[in-house]
């Protein structure tokens, strides 16, 4: 199986958004969804991106990539994390996404974020940390 998420960024705080139905119903998770047949992941993540937030991913990157079970257990899911900027205004598709927050680090720990986004989302703000951090 394969899905792809989006890493959100705006002001240094990242969009999830809760599941409003399927597997962790009422967890918080990056946005994203599984491609489309003949859909490249790049090509799945923009689509449902527009479909669940309304908003238009320009310019995504491929942050990471794993293999894993934690998105349904039993199964092993190749997922693609991509970074990227949004433009437009919020139009969540409300059965999908009844809600959305934007968490920092600090956050990470306090809310209840489904699959394995808050351990990927842990190694984007370290990530970040490092790349800001003053050179000696």
């Amino acid at each position: 199986m394969v899905a792809t998420r989006a890493i959100i960024v705006i002001d240094r705080k990242v969009l999830l958004g809760r599941r409003g139905r399927g597997f962790a119903k009422g967890k918080f998770a990056l946005i994203g969804g599984k491609p489309d047949s003949g859909e490249l992941p790049i090509q799945a993540i923009v689509r449902e991106v527009k479909e669940e937030t309304g908003l238009k991913f320009n310019n995504p990157k491929l942050f990471i990539e794993v293999e894993n079970d934690n998105t349904v257990p039993g199964q092993i899911w190749h997922i693609y994390y991509f970074l990227g900027e949004t433009v437009g205004e919020l139009q969540l598709k409300v059965d999908e996404i009844p809600e959305v927050i934007y968490i920092g680090k600090d956050d990470l720990k306090k809310i209840d974020i489904a699959f394995n986004h808050a351990e990927i989302l842990q190694e984007y703000f370290d990530q970040v940390e490092h790349d800001v951090k003053p050179q000696s």
